[in-house]
């Protein structure tokens, strides 16, 4: 077995050794796209992708690093094109997916579904995200990005923000920092949508050091700023949503002239002006690009094939 589980569903998962090992399969992946652009190597194989959440980058890179592998996909968008509709469980939906395909990647809207997911199956599983919960994938990409920019996963500080309470993204990247040494995480945003106290409880008890702002925190000592969107559908009080979409911008004028990495998971709205885009180090264009060779190593390595 190519990695030691079956399913990924959260980045408490991923071990400093696991990352090493996937880092080097997407390097294996990437130099293989820029020479001949697809490989045989899942031919035999179909993955199911289930998106019942809203997904552009997840779905799509999902869906070109199977075809690059040319494996065979089955695919189901929004819960009203499936049985859900009709009041069918997570379980049997499952079960039933599992008799067409190999893999299956789900994007689901309730907390803990993929957990509910990979217990329902024999086949693996990979989390493409579960509601405000964790988006392991999306981890991984923005470690390999950091560590392509940085050549290192510990001894870093980073600054996220600013929805670090519905940001699921930022659950999974702040747990998979916290397996590395010396890293320190400061959080930023409005104080209702501070990190719940049971993450920061369980990062500092890992060893990283944690500390929360509302307001910008980029001293000369950062290495990262990683922003996500304000989680819009997620909110039950719209006047929190209202409050603080505008509020909480990374502008040209706060990092011009310093070389903190800027990345983002997209897609942006409000939290990046657009006269960022130009600086050499904001990264989340190339970010986004890094996914399809990440999960190209993701599907191979649960499939337990190697190039």
């Amino acid at each position: 077995m190519i990695l030691p589980f079956n399913s990924l569903i959260s980045a408490e998962q991923l071990k400093p050794e696991i990352i090493s090992k996937i880092f080097e399969l997407t390097d294996q992946m990437a130099e293989m796209v820029a020479k001949q652009g697809r490989s045989n190597l899942l031919d035999d194989k179909i993955v199911a992708l289930l998106f019942f959440e809203p997904s552009s980058r997840t779905m799509l890179s999902f869906q070109s690093a199977a075809q690059r592998l040319k494996a065979g996909t089955v695919f189901a968008q929004s819960a009203s094109a499936t049985s859900f509709e009709k009041g069918e469980s997570i379980e049997d939906l499952i079960r039933v997916v599992e008799g067409y395909s190999d893999i299956i990647v789900m994007r689901h809207a309730q907390p803990g579904s993929a957990a509910i997911a990979a217990s329902s199956c024999d086949i693996p599983f990979i989390n493409a995200g579960d509601g405000g919960n964790e988006h392991p994938t999306q981890s991984i990409i923005d470690a390999y990005t950091i560590y392509k920019h940085k050549g290192r996963l510990d001894n870093l500080h980073v600054v996220l923000g600013y929805d670090s309470l519905q940001s699921r993204s930022i659950h999974s990247l702040s747990n998979l920092l916290s397996q590395y040494p010396n890293n320190r995480l400061s959080f930023i945003g409005p104080p209702k949508l501070f990190p719940s106290d049971e993450m920061l409880h369980k990062l500092e008890a890992s060893g990283t050091a944690c500390e929360v702002f509302d307001q910008a925190v980029l001293t000369k000592d950062v290495d990262v700023i990683y922003l996500n969107r304000l989680q819009e559908e997620r909110f039950s009080d719209r006047q929190i949503f209202e409050e603080n979409r505008l509020k909480y911008r990374l502008q040209r004028s706060d990092i011009e002239g310093s070389e903190v990495l800027i990345l983002d998971p997209l897609p942006r709205i409000d939290e990046i002006s657009t006269d960022v885009d130009s600086l050499p180090n904001a990264a989340y264009f190339k970010q986004t690009s890094y996914g399809v060779p990440v999960r190209m190593a993701l599907l191979s390595a649960l499939l337990n094939k190697q190039l």
